[in-house]
């Protein structure tokens, strides 16, 4: 018995001094990151910046079935976000974000101020952005933003 117990404990020992290699998941692309609010985040940033640019990229951000709406409007195609006017480019600047996170599904919370170089102006806008992961992606599943009312003042 004493024998067994010896045994068993040697094994336990060499065990703890095994190593074992984990690699780290060095993707760029913030879709595929894993599940932590940061990857999230880092997605609805992506897509508020290439939506800003107006670029097509940020397609590939949401599923084919993706509901987005700005200022209460049905959004197909870039902008897709608030306060973005169409066929400008512009820059975005995230002022703030929440994220949630609850099993494959993730929400954030985000305000943002867009400015248009070549009109030199600005607007302020806040969405709500539902994510899901699918996969080893997360995915934009639906997308509303709108912008504060006048007597608000903004985000």
């Amino acid at each position: 018995m004493l024998a067994r117990a010896w045994g068993l404990g040697i094994a336990v020992l060499l065990s703890a001094c095994v190593s074992r290699t984990v690699r780290q998941d060095t993707a760029t692309d913030p879709a595929a990151g894993g599940g932590t609010p940061d990857d999230v985040q880092a997605l609805v940033r992506l897509a508020l910046t290439l939506d800003a640019a107006g670029d097509r990229a940020a397609d590939t951000l949401y599923t084919s079935d993706a509901l987005v709406m700005g200022n209460a409007r049905v959004r197909l195609g870039a902008p897709r976000f608030a306060g973005m006017s169409g066929g400008r480019s512009g820059q975005v600047t995230v002022t703030a974000a929440t994220v949630t996170l609850e099993g494959r599904f993730a929400w954030v919370l985000v305000d943002y101020q867009w400015f248009s170089t070549a009109e030199r102006r600005g607007e302020a806008g806040r969405a709500t952005v539902i994510c899901e992961r699918r996969a080893n992606t997360w995915k934009i599943v639906h997308a509303h933003s709108s912008q504060p009312l006048p007597w608000e003042g903004g985000p």
